[in-house]
């Protein structure tokens, strides 16, 4: 059974593997792409950056009355942005408002009546200031804004204290690492570990994502294809057992999920220097991200069942589909309902919900994650694995009951 299944795996390796467009498609397509996809990204995030920080913001500002020094003071205050001021009416209002949901002007400032008063009694007056949260100018704008008007209530503040004969140091209860050593930084995270951080988000979710197209790309041509071509019934009246045919073909179709993954991956890790650039800071803990022989042997442990897992799931399907055709379309509910599972583990932070760590699939999507952090436990890692197995096995084995009865396997 075994010699069967070789000769079937060398026949379909043969088959990916001089196909120029398939091995395209699962090598170079990946490998190319991550990179140039981070490079734009990165550079398109700048960009986007570098222009909102030079562009002029459009501040209007209505004052009320009896403001005197003290709207004297905050206009001042927006000197230091760069912004174009404008001192408005309070006629005006309701057509400024309408300036900044059409994105006109960026800020609207308006001021209480009787703000000197309220300093002279130590009483506090409220100021509005609106923007357009759908604006990145807008927001921008309004963090300066609030910034700057901050700084004053400070000094204000400071004011009071000192004509009291109170140290303004009684507004300090306490500071944060402002007595660090030069050479001292506050950031204990190990040499690589935030890049690790950042890959292990992003990695685990197109490793899978890559698993899963490969596996589609090859399998579904495996079976539903040799059904279009007709060459699928001449195999089956040879004397080769069904089992070999299943495991041979389930073998190269993993084979090559393998390496397009494998693909994915060295294109990833050539585009983190572009996360890094995204991330905004290009510190040694960026920079210095290795991976050590136990974490490449617990990625292995991991990724192998893994893609057993999807290339039983994705032969399941071509051995049921009709053709190639009607296999895309009976696979792709599944392939956005995998792109999903890989998103959430996204979003999961530090400490994924217990669940996932006990359901197949997702399980080791969050112990990859763990791996590229460097913190995978060896217990998590082998339910996993052991996880991902059974339930092949089971897969494995509705496709074996297909191919043993031709009218399931032919629809007829």
């Amino acid at each position: 059974m075994l010699k069967d299944s070789l000769i079937i795996f060398k026949k379909e390796l043969r088959r990916i593997f001089t196909d120029r467009r398939l091995l395209f498609m699962l090598v170079v397509l990946p490998l190319v792409m991550l990179p140039l996809m981070y490079s734009f990204m990165g550079k398109a995030n700048k960009t986007r950056m570098t222009e909102i920080n030079s562009y002029t913001s459009r501040i209007a500002v209505c004052t009320g009355e009896g403001g005197g020094e003290v709207s004297e003071l905050f206009l001042q205050s927006l000197d230091a942005l760069n912004a174009a001021v404008e001192v408005a009416d309070r006629s005006e209002l309701d057509s400024l408002k309408q300036k900044v949901v059409n994105k006109d002007i960026e800020v609207l400032v308006v001021m209480p009546d009787n703000m000197n008063g309220s300093i002279l009694d130590s009483t506090v007056f409220d100021m509005s200031v609106f923007y357009n949260s759908t604006g990145d100018y807008s927001n921008f704008a309004f963090n300066q804004v609030d910034a700057v008007f901050s700084a004053v209530n400070d000094s204000i503040v400071k004011q009071r204290m000192l004509a009291r004969g109170i140290s303004e140091d009684m507004l300090t209860a306490y500071t944060i690492n402002q007595h660090l050593a030069a050479d001292e930084t506050a950031d204990l995270a190990e040499e690589g570990s935030v890049m690790g951080k950042l890959i292990g988000v992003m990695m685990p979710f197109f490793i899978v994502i890559y698993l899963f197209g490969n596996s589609m790309k090859v399998g579904l041509d495996s079976v539903a294809g040799e059904k279009e071509r007709g060459t699928l019934a001449i195999l089956l009246v040879n004397q080769v057992s069904r089992l070999s045919i299943v495991l041979g073909k389930m073998a190269s179709v993993m084979v090559a999920a393998i390496v397009g993954a494998l693909s994915s991956a060295i294109g990833l890790k050539i585009a983190s220097r572009y996360l890094v650039d995204m991330a905004g800071d290009s510190g040694e803990a960026l920079t210095d991200y290795t991976m050590g022989s136990q974490a490449i042997l617990q990625f292995a442990i991991i990724v192998i069942p893994l893609a057993i897992l999807i290339s039983s799931l994705v032969l399941l399907v071509s051995t049921y589909a009709k053709n190639v055709k009607e296999g895309q379309g009976m696979i792709m509910p599944v392939y956005i309902a995998v792109m999903v599972m890989g998103i959430t583990t996204m979003q999961t932070g530090d400490v994924p919900p217990s669940w996932m760590r006990t359901a197949p699939l997702f399980n080791s999507l969050v112990v990859l994650k763990d791996i590229f952090t460097q913190s995978a436990a060896w217990g998590n890692i082998l339910f996993a694995t052991v996880s991902s197995l059974l339930v092949a096995a089971v897969l494995i084995f509705i496709t074996l009951r297909m191919f043993n009865n031709e009218r399931v396997l032919f629809r007829i």
